[in-house]
């Protein structure tokens, strides 16, 4: 069976279990956001269906599958055993299929050059290639790999923020854990592919990083970015078991590899760290959420304050389809940490603190990752530089400050400009994806 069949074969299934009851259309996040939360929750999710057989669906079925977030908030409200935000995934897949035809795999390849440019780009004005080397090291280069505890896939994204990359692979080694780093754009989970309705080379890249996952037979599979985790559990893998019949694979998010391993992590917790601290939460991944609050509570100093706000979306980038309901979103919780007193508002994954750290100029608490305070309590520290940057007044003073990496990469000056002013005066770092990116 090949990859798009065994796509096919699901989007049937889901369409013959789906009951179109309308639960999860009510309990999305996004309605209100895009204007359809009048509509009938049983006609939506009718139009949903008819996208997963091929056809057009309805208006609001089409511009609900476009606007999902993959907030996941509708996963307890189904009785029959589907996963809804699954089925909109699939939907929106067939939807963007149907409509763009010949035109998928030419606007898959642009999505993800443009995302690689990006990465490459951003990350070499932050870090030497030594630096770059340790983040995601050639496997040609590094030769027959040594037995490790576990596998840390990486995605791509979190390389444009690195210190917190840095800052998992400084954990790792304080508890005495022997790693192996998969990850870059040689290692790609397939999402913008997908996105873009290019199955075919969504599930070439997606398998091909799968065997290289499996290929260091190490007994922990962990996975940092919430996209690929979201890309692998939701299309990746339940494709490969329908192809090989194999349902051994599985990827465990890093935090909650992390709580599993609090035994070894807390005699290193020696430095006290005296802030109040509220999550940047987000509710895709609960698992995370609740991990990370766990490791933050056995950190001497931390003080967790559970913030009353509305929570939406995997990362923060992927509301990018409702500016305002993501400003709006942006402004209650800062509105929320300020009046709570906290010193410290800790943003979980990478795409969140993109979005979220260079507003530290303007609010009256610091906006750093939760490494940041793992790490500090631990003796580590890896600076912020992308922060630091995309604080800076002008991409002209941007540019004086990576002028030295700009030349050791050999990066043109005019695409580095070109990346600064999208990725940081714009406070909407380019993705490489039609919605959102990873």
């Amino acid at each position: 069976m090949e990859f798009v069949d065994a796509l096919r074969v699901r989007m049937d299934a889901m369409a013959e279990a789906c009951t179109a009851c309308g639960n999860c259309f009510t309990a999305c996040p996004m309605t209100g956001a895009i204007g359809i939360d009048a509509a009938d929750p049983p006609g939506v999710l009718h139009g949903m269906i008819d996208l997963l057989r091929g056809g057009d669906g309805t208006e609001e079925a089409r511009n609900w599958a476009a606007a999902c977030s993959s907030s996941g908030l509708c996963a307890d409200a189904c009785d029959y055993g589907v996963d809804p935000r699954m089925l909109v995934r699939l939907a929106n897949y067939a939807r963007i299929r149907k409509r763009d035809g010949a035109t998928v795999k030419a606007n898959a390849l642009k999505s993800f050059r443009s995302m690689a440019k990006t990465v490459r780009v951003v990350s070499r004005l932050q870090l030497p290639q030594q630096a770059i080397d340790r983040l995601q090291p050639s496997r040609a280069a590094a030769g027959e790999p040594e037995a490790a505890d576990l596998v840390l896939f990486t995605g791509c994204n979190i390389h444009k923020t690195p210190h917190i990359l840095v800052l998992c692979l400084d954990v790792l080694e304080r508890i005495g854990a022997r790693y192996q780093v998969v990850g870059g754009t040689s290692a790609c989970c397939g999402i913008n592919q997908f996105r873009a309705g290019d199955g075919e080379t969504s599930g070439r890249a997606g398998l091909s990083t799968l065997n290289q996952i499996r290929e260091i037979d190490a007994p922990a599979k962990v996975s940092w970015c919430p996209s690929c985790q979201s890309q692998f559990d939701e299309i990746i893998i339940p494709n490969y078991e329908k192809m090989t019949q194999d349902r051994s694979f599985h990827l465990q998010p890093f935090f909650e590899f992390l709580e599993t391993r609090l035994d070894q992590l807390r005699p290193h917790f020696k430095h006290r760290v005296n802030k109040t601290v509220a999550l940047n939460e987000r509710p895709g991944l609960p698992g995370v959420t609740r991990a990370v609050k766990a490791i933050l509570r056995e950190i001497p100093g931390v003080e967790l304050v559970d913030l009353d706000v509305p929570r939406a979306g995997l990362m923060s980038n992927y509301l990018t389809v409702t500016p305002r309901f993501k400003d709006a979103l942006r402004e209650k919780e800062f509105q929320a940490a300020a009046d709570a007193g906290v010193t410290t508002l800790a943003t979980v994954f990478h795409a969140c603190h993109r979005e979220l750290c260079h507003f530290e100029k303007d609010v009256s608490f610091e906006i750093v990752n939760v490494m940041e305070i793992i790490g500090e309590s631990m003796g580590l520290h890896a600076e912020d530089i992308y922060k630091r940057i995309k604080m800076m007044e002008g991409v002209d003073r941007m540019i004086d400050e990576c002028r030295d990496l700009i030349d050791a990469h050999g990066l043109d000056p005019d695409e580095a400009r070109d990346i600064l002013l999208a990725d940081q005066i714009a406070a909407k770092p380019v993705q490489g994806a039609a919605i959102a990116g990873a």
